[in-house]
């Protein structure tokens, strides 16, 4: 009886994978000696809420007929007739790790395969030069609780401030579900690449089950961990482009009072010696010490950019200083918010 149970578990998570309700079914077809089990005719007629599985189905007829449709649609020749069919996905969601273990998705869950995504991400320390990108599957929001796919480094970067260098990392998952991972510097013309394959000790059906429901039922608490991370990493971002933009070689910054500016000078060296000292504290202190820190410098960076007018914003449009990404400040020509990667 727990075989026979099984198969419903399967029947009712391909349902939730496709999100699919009951009454989108229109019609069942068992192939395969399921066909010949009354007990598994009897409990999917139940679970379908009384409709009728055909059993008229040539199997051989099947199978042919699925290749020649999935050979179609690999080549871009399926058309309207194969929209809504059962394709290959993804098991797992694919990222890579950033900043303090987070784990990025770029593919997530249940992307149908082939397909392809990219993303920016920019360096996270000072005059870094070397990126190292881990790649990984799950559904957790740090890497430590997923799997480990391949890791490599992406050498060769040129010394720059910190989120200035953005380095694109591609994953492609080809036909045969083997994944493509580049991280290449477009400025730099410096690149690296790896193919993952699924021969290596690939997870079982078991395994991923298992990890999707673990990430289900710790989801809140992963949720508070992301959130408490990525408002640490607003706050150190906020006082590095500050740091920068005080210490900037352009005259902009000689519009800034001299008390000001070591105000604001002591202001950020406090907040960082506040972070080294407090690694792990709540999402709402960095919030409540990233408003403290506004406090002091939002109100002289906001009378330098109205001082200064179109000079400032010709100087922000050409990247040469970074109020752009000042929390609060310049909204109208703000950059993205790029992941980092360590």
């Amino acid at each position: 009886m727990d075989l026979f149970k099984k198969t419903l578990e399967i029947v009712n998570q391909a349902m939730d994978n496709a999100r699919l309700k009951k009454a989108d079914i229109k019609e069942i077809v068992l192939v395969g000696e399921s066909k010949r089990i009354p007990k598994v005719q009897e409990m999917l007629k139940e679970y379908f809420d009384g409709k009728e599985p055909n059993k008229g189905v040539n199997p051989y007829e099947v199978v042919a007929y699925g290749a020649a449709v999935q050979d179609g649609i690999l080549r871009g020749e399926g058309g309207e007739e194969t929209k809504g069919l059962l394709l290959d996905v993804t098991p797992l969601s694919l990222g890579i790790e950033t900043a303090r273990g987070m784990m990025t998705k770029l593919i997530p869950r249940n992307t149908v395969i082939p397909t392809k995504k990219s993303q920016i991400f920019t360096t996270y320390q000072e005059q870094q030069t070397t990126m190292s990108i881990k790649v990984d599957e799950g559904e957790r929001s740090l890497t430590k609780d997923c799997r480990e796919l391949e890791k490599f480094d992406l050498f060769g970067i040129p010394p720059a401030p910190r989120k200035m260098t953005q380095i694109e990392v591609t994953f492609e998952v080809d036909a045969n579900c083997i994944l493509h991972v580049k991280a290449e510097d477009k400025a730099a013309k410096k690149s690296q690449s790896r193919t993952i394959t699924n021969n290596k000790e690939g997870l079982s059906q078991e395994e991923i089950d298992r990890m999707v429901k673990e990430a289900e039922e710790i989801a809140k608490k992963d949720n508070k961990i992301w959130e408490k991370i990525d408002a640490r990493n607003k706050l150190k971002t906020y006082i590095y482009n500050m740091r920068s933009a005080i210490n900037d070689k352009d005259k902009l910054v000689d519009k800034i009072d001299s008390d000001d500016k070591e105000r604001i000078k002591t202001v950020l060296k406090e907040a960082l010696e506040w972070l080294d000292n407090n690694q792990n504290a709540e999402k709402d202190n960095y919030e409540e010490k990233l408003k403290e820190v506004e406090e002091v410098c939002n109100p002289v960076i906001k009378q330098v950019i109205k001082s200064v007018g179109s000079a400032a914003l010709k100087m922000v449009k050409e990247g040469r200083v970074q109020f752009n990404t000042i929390h609060g400040l310049m909204e109208d020509h703000a950059k993205p918010d790029y992941a980092t990667c360590v």
